[in-house]
């Protein structure tokens, strides 16, 4: 068997004016003892307990909704559990229409500066932990789907996914919307494990959702890491006209990504029979579509500094214009 870690000649590395190609290369060497693939499987089956709940209250839009909080132990249940299949079903998407697509993008050399096989050969290995993902996630949500009578549960597209391809189909040019995806696939990374930690630390929630959702947490910790040295290299890559695209795009996801998802709440309130449905999302959605609140993106700013889009005019000013800086 061909060993997954190899060492590369010298030459084989782009020229760059920074260290970020060695610190992927360290991270890619690494991968055969960090990656969560590499564990035993998950037997979901057997770890489900339907004592436990399957989700977080406080991750819920309407947590703090009067119509919420008096209702039955059966119906919030079942809630819970339907937050759980959504949080999944759009783990789902980030994964396979955001973080994939760009890490083939690395694979073929598409963007700039990442004409390098370590590049490529980490991008590879991504892969592989974001189709572990997928994998775990699906297993996961179709246990709690088969142990809540939740087979039937039909969700619609998400807000994130929409605003995406929204947003990549205002540009022409095949550059620009490579780089709208790259700055989703960014904000993905940065920020997505401090969200994953809120369910991998909740002593109350059903133990195999914990397990998965910590299993990803560890991967993404690395690949947090993993893309914000790519951001480096591929920014150092741009021309001044690409660069000063990528600092007007690269905010907006966070908006993306604070979106409330309230038109995939109603549908699953209403497949439940929640007979409050149109009062709980309505009082919901009148306060606020988008919660910046519930998302993390100091360590956006804080890449966004080091890679120098604030050192541009046009980056400061977007981020100004997304209310990501005061």
């Amino acid at each position: 068997m061909i060993s997954q870690s190899m060492e590369l000649p010298e030459n084989h590395t782009e020229q760059s004016d920074n260290n970020c190609i060695l610190i992927l290369d360290k991270l890619g060497k690494s991968w055969s003892s960090r990656a969560q693939v590499k564990n035993d499987e998950i037997e979901v089956d057997l770890i489900y307990n339907p004592d436990h709940d399957d989700f977080i209250d406080s991750l819920l839009p309407f947590h703090e909704h009067p119509r919420y909080l008096e209702i039955d132990d059966e119906t919030r249940t079942l809630i819970l559990s339907s937050g759980w299949i959504a949080y999944n079903e759009k783990t789902i998407d980030i994964e396979a229409k955001i973080i994939s697509p760009v890490c083939n993008q690395l694979i073929y050399s598409e963007l700039p500066g990442t004409n390098n096989h370590i590049i490529r050969w980490l991008a590879a290995e991504t892969l592989v932990d974001e189709a572990y993902h997928i994998l775990m996630v699906l297993n996961t949500c179709y246990t709690c789907r088969k142990q809540r009578g939740l087979l039937e549960l039909k969700l619609p597209s998400f807000d994130l996914v929409n605003n995406i391809e929204k947003e990549v189909s205002r540009y022409s040019h095949d550059w620009q919307k490579k780089l709208v995806r790259l700055a989703a696939c960014v904000v993905s990374e940065v920020f997505i494990s401090d969200y994953l930690s809120l369910l991998a630390n909740a002593d109350e929630v059903q133990p195999v959702n914990r397990i998965t959702t910590d299993y990803h947490r560890k991967d993404e910790l690395a690949h947090s890491s993993i893309f914000r040295n790519l951001t480096k290299e591929i920014f150092h890559h741009l021309s001044y006209k690409e660069k000063t695209f990528f600092c007007q795009v690269l905010p907006l996801p966070v908006h993306w990504f604070a979106s409330q998802e309230f038109i995939v709440w109603e549908t699953i309130l209403n497949q439940l029979n929640f007979k409050y449905t149109n009062e709980v999302i309505g009082d919901c959605r009148a306060e606020s579509e988008i919660n910046l609140n519930r998302i993390d993106y100091s360590e956006l700013i804080q890449l966004a500094s080091e890679v120098g889009v604030f050192d541009m005019i046009e980056g400061k000013e977007s981020f100004e214009r997304q209310g990501l800086l005061s």
